[in-house]
């Protein structure tokens, strides 16, 4: 069992990871779910593996309530897909990755198997246009191994976790939606949401901002955050502060793929955690928003979705990997 600090992480980051994680999380989770969690440890099932954090099992209201104040140029039907906000219950331990997949763990994937791939939507000013020859390893953005792998599709990162099941002997997966949304709000905590953050969302998030504006579109239909991180669009993992689960860019950053179904709402959703099914189902959610989301699209209830065969500079993953319950 490794229990090294991320490569990349400064030695404050990880302190502050290891100290958040002792306090007690407060807001909309079950307060017996909280005791729980506050002795979480973090490990690697390999020297080279995801960094993975333990949840315990624990309820929490999922999706954004009709009466709630949403802050920012969010279109309506993007709000109302986040409805109607319902109870979840998670019956079940999981671990989940502390840091979004890198591009050094998926080079082993691809280098091991000859796994290759070509083309990705880029952004270029204010609309995504299809690049054949972007990929991962270039995505429109200078990038190195701390980077998120993005240009990634949901079906190349089922074949890397297929790989990384195999490699460890542990299931690996894409969370479901619930199981996302359920670590978003327990991370949070008391904590106000980015777009209720002002100057200071740039000190814990990676969204659209002022780097973001000289880059790409100074009137951007998001929104830009009222401040500047440095980073136009992606940021290497554990650059901004943690949650108070220890993890990093669980909001912003990259948008993170899950198993269910895109294009419709919560309407018949299932209140265990697992995935949600509708009859078509060639698009998945993705969560969290990304380095391009303005105020109001990096909350724990936002959704997006897309196809699972197509790539954006924009999508990644958390890897979660089952326990035993």
């Amino acid at each position: 069992m490794y229990m090294n600090v991320f490569p990349g992480v400064s030695s404050r980051h990880a302190f502050a990871s290891l100290l958040l994680v002792a306090l007690t999380v407060s807001g909309c989770v079950d307060s017996r779910r909280i005791s729980a969690t506050a002795d979480s440890q973090y490990w690697q099932d390999c020297e080279t593996c995801p960094q993975l954090v333990r949840i315990e099992p624990g309820a929490f209201r999922m999706g954004s309530a009709d009466d709630e104040t949403i802050v920012g140029n969010v279109p309506r039907e993007r709000i109302l897909e986040e409805r109607p906000a319902h109870d979840v219950r998670i019956a079940y331990p999981f671990a989940i990755g502390r840091y979004e997949l890198t591009v050094a763990q998926f080079s082993e994937f691809a280098d091991a198997t000859g796994y290759q791939t070509a083309g990705c939507f880029v952004l270029r000013g204010t609309a995504w246009e299809f690049k054949p020859d972007a990929s991962w390893r270039a995505p429109g953005f200078p990038v190195d191994d701390n980077y998120p792998a993005t240009c990634l599709s949901s079906n190349d990162f089922s074949a890397y976790l297929q790989w990384l099941s195999r490699k460890t002997g542990h299931q690996y997966r894409i969370p479901t939606e619930a199981e996302w949304e359920y670590v978003a709000r327990l991370g949070q905590g008391d904590v106000p949401t980015p777009e209720l953050l002002g100057a200071t969302a740039c000190e814990r998030v990676n969204g659209a901002d002022a780097a973001f504006g000289r880059t790409y579109a100074a009137q951007w239909k998001p929104g830009l955050f009222d401040c500047d991180d440095g980073y136009a669009a992606a940021a290497p993992v554990g650059s901004f502060q943690p949650n108070k689960l220890g993890m990093y860019d669980v909001l912003g950053n990259l948008s993170e793929w899950t198993q269910d179904c895109a294009g419709g709402t919560h309407a018949g959703a299932p209140s265990d955690g697992s995935v949600h099914i509708v009859e078509t189902c060639t698009s998945h959610v993705l969560k969290g928003g990304s380095w391009s989301g303005g105020p109001g699209f990096l909350r724990p209830a936002i959704r997006g979705g897309f196809p699972i065969e197509l790539r954006g500079d924009g999508h990644g993953l958390r890897v979660l990997r089952e326990l035993q319950r």
